[in-house]
């Protein structure tokens, strides 16, 4: 595979294809209009969800670390090395390895080590070695508070890039084919957020699922009203660290939103220096320090509070919404795209399959689970929920009939005012997803059947240990006793 010559907007999706023999799938990467594979890569599975999960994660990691710049030097994956390890340096831990959450950067080591078998350059086999190095020493840090081999990895990559082509040379490198260096790039038109969003999402779009477009869509929409006066081809750090500073003033968003909001402008920045778009990006290492999470878990008497006025609600698809959002600890993203369809029998058990069918997008692939429904729990009837997935029209029918919005606004709008006019700012909908975490811990539900339940470890093991009818009931049984159901 030539990275000289390819960019990922020239890549078709990648193929998923059973061998007849072994009845195994594998994942092949191919160019627009060509019928040859530059790689494929075997999955070890004959399970097609399996194999399409693994499939997605696999092209994931390759177009982060491999397929994403059109004219990739060593200097360059160098540059995207420091980025990784300087993030996973000066990051708060919780940031990217926190309790129940998968192991992405485990994930992310299978995978390379998968992608260091296949064809590849001199360049790109030395950048996944040393991407695994810099997985490693994050994993260091993140297991034992061991901070020395980032520091080492960092001192490695400074001294390759001393090595390597000077910065000045860096810009001609990244130019599109339809720009030309010269000496009058000065006298140029501004260059504004507007246009590099429209281009980010544009070329994008085609490897993301709507709602995933949306997402960003909706976060590119705030970063609007802040960055309208920064010409991001002339750029300083001060504009940026001004503009995160306008964000905080507003009274608009908490500092963790911010860092969010940091974080996609950090995404376009990258994508945009790469690109050859702007000269350089300085929007790098200005996430506000020190915050931390502003959700917390609701206490027994807040929780009675909340399902007092939930259970009042007059509209039944917002009452069933809450409720199950209380039983279940699913995001609410998760929810509000649940289709009948999507509400099935599984060894006795009624559950809701949450998945990315279709259109739909879930945070990771560990997300991907069936989670049984509890009857009686916090004033929640399986029966009413029966009836009213029945009544939906077709398979295709929202369940909750709402957006994720929607339902949020309705629950931190509506019923929180009204249920805990005193309340504190650190509970939200998403609050209720901590109090199921909460419940499973201190009913003693070990921490693999929670991660179950959450989607936090993926059920693919689970399932492959006890087998689905077993773990089904597993989950059932554990979320009976966390939820105190006789």
């Amino acid at each position: 595979m030539n990275t000289q010559s390819l960019s990922l907007s020239r890549l078709a999706v990648p193929q998923l294809v059973r061998r007849r023999g072994s009845g195994r799938y594998t994942v092949r990467f191919r160019e627009i209009g060509n019928a040859s594979s530059l790689v494929s890569i075997g999955l070890r599975t004959s399970d097609k969800r399996a194999a399409m999960i693994r499939a997605r994660e696999l092209a994931q990691t390759a177009k982060a670390f491999l397929l994403d710049n059109s004219q990739v030097t060593s200097k360059e994956l160098n540059e995207h090395l420091k980025s990784m390890a300087l993030t996973f340096l000066t990051d708060k831990v919780g940031d990217f390895w926190s309790g129940l959450e998968v192991d992405h950067i485990e994930d992310a080591s299978v995978n390379l080590r998968s992608l260091a078998k296949e064809s590849m350059t001199v360049d790109q086999q030395a950048h996944i070695v040393k991407a695994l190095e810099v997985l490693q020493a994050a994993r260091s840090r993140a297991h034992s508070g061991d901070t020395q081999p980032l520091l080492s990895v960092l001192a490695s990559l400074n001294g390759d890039n001393d090595q390597g082509v000077h910065n000045a040379d860096a810009p001609k490198r990244n130019l599109r084919d339809d720009q030309e260096s010269s000496p009058t790039e000065s006298t140029q038109e501004p260059l504004f957020f507007n246009e590099l969003s429209d281009l980010y999402i544009k070329e994008h779009s085609v490897n993301l699922k709507p709602a995933s477009v949306r997402d960003i869509q909706s976060a590119h929409k705030a970063l609007k009203l802040f960055t309208g006066s920064i010409d991001w081809r002339e750029h300083t750090r001060a504009e940026v660290s001004a503009m995160r500073d306008a964000m905080r003033d507003s009274g608009r968003y908490a500092d963790a939103t911010v860092n969010k909001m940091m974080a996609k402008l950090c995404a376009v920045m990258n994508w945009a220096f790469q690109n050859g778009h702007i000269k350089h990006d300085y929007t790098k290492g200005l996430k506000v320090k020190g915050v931390k999470s502003v959700r917390r878990a609701y206490s027994a008497a807040e929780l009675v509070k909340v399902l007092d006025r939930v259970t009042t609600e007059r509209e039944p698809h917002k009452r069933l919404f809450g409720l199950v959002a209380t039983i279940t600890g699913a995001r609410a993203g998760e929810l509000t795209q649940l289709t009948k369809a999507d509400v099935v029998e599984e060894a006795g058990h009624l559950c809701i399959d949450i998945n990315d069918n279709g259109d739909k997008s879930i945070k990771n692939a560990a997300s991907a689970r069936l989670v049984p429904l509890t009857d009686n729990a916090k004033g929640f009837s399986l029966a009413e929920f029966r009836e009213w997935v029945d009544a939906l029209p077709s398979s295709d029918s929202l369940v909750f009939g709402m957006s994720r919005d929607t339902a949020s606004q309705w629950f931190n709008r509506e019923v929180l005012p009204q249920a805990l006019p005193d309340r504190t700012g650190d509970l939200v909908l998403h609050s209720l997803r901590h109090t199921l975490a909460t419940l499973l811990k201190q009913a003693g539900v070990s921490e693999s059947l929670a991660g179950d339940v959450l989607g936090h470890s993926g059920q693919g093991i689970t399932f492959g240990l006890y087998g689905k009818a077993k773990s089904i009931d597993q989950m059932a049984e554990g979320l009976a006793l966390a939820l105190k159901v006789e």
